[in-house]
């Protein structure tokens, strides 16, 4: 019996060693509203449309009379540079009337801003009360950049080599990348563009060369874009 028991204590402790517990979302805060809770969730940032976006989410738990319907007022919405000064702002506006969820961005375009930390400053509170909280985040933005990402070999159905080479594109759009290649004296041996637009500020663009048409040696890659370049050497 004692054996038997063991046994099924182990499979028990195996199986539970098995299951995947997800990591629950965790509010930023908890307001007290008139009959109800606001919660306020910071969201991972993204890219969309060229623009970097602050992702935010409001919970509204309202469990008062539905013949009112309170919402959520978001106001006092900017973006500031490390020096204060204000670089995007927001009118005011009511969501989540009589309870519910809103997911909510700002969006910043940051391609023509320098370099520095932006800090994204918000207040929430509830349409009945007088409760307020302020919120803020943080971003460390880095200003128009191209940096080497990989180079690789790849063959097309004829069994041609091609090599694959990528660039890295940071806050640079509305241009068209381009590849000059520099044999060893420095003669431009091959121009080449990526026939795509860049549209988000934080992308990875490649060139695709025929290198079965190249001498073996050593070559200069250089992509350029909106009067940023990089440029990289490698070895054929």
């Amino acid at each position: 019996m004692i054996k038997k028991a063991i046994s099924t204590f182990m499979i028990i402790c195996l199986a539970l060693s098995l299951v995947v517990i997800s990591k629950p979302e965790t509010a930023e805060a908890a307001i007290d509203a008139y009959d109800g809770t606001i919660y306020v969730y910071h969201l991972d940032n993204d890219y969309k449309n060229g623009k970097y976006r602050f992702n935010e989410k409001i919970q509204y738990n309202y469990w008062g009379s539905k013949s009112i319907y309170p919402g959520v007022s978001v106001y006092d919405q900017y973006v500031t540079n490390s020096a204060g000064k204000k670089v995007a702002t927001w009118s005011r506006w009511t969501i989540c009337e009589g309870g519910g969820t809103k997911t909510f961005s700002y969006a910043v375009d940051f391609s023509k801003l320098p370099s520095d930390t932006y800090t994204l400053h918000f207040t929430v509170a509830s349409d009945r009360n007088g409760n307020a909280v302020k919120y803020t985040r943080k971003v460390t933005h880095s200003a128009g950049k191209i940096t080497y990402s990989s180079a690789k070999y790849e063959y097309d159905t004829n069994g041609n080599s091609i090599l694959c080479v990528k660039f890295r594109f940071v806050s640079l759009k509305n241009c068209t990348p381009k590849l000059e290649v520099f044999d060893s004296r420095g003669n431009r041996v091959i121009t080449t563009t990526n026939n795509n637009k860049i549209i988000y500020d934080d992308s990875t663009y490649s060139f695709r060369i025929y290198a079965s048409s190249m001498q073996k040696g050593t070559y200069t890659f250089k992509a350029t874009c909106n009067g940023k370049s990089c440029s990289k050497k490698l070895t054929l």
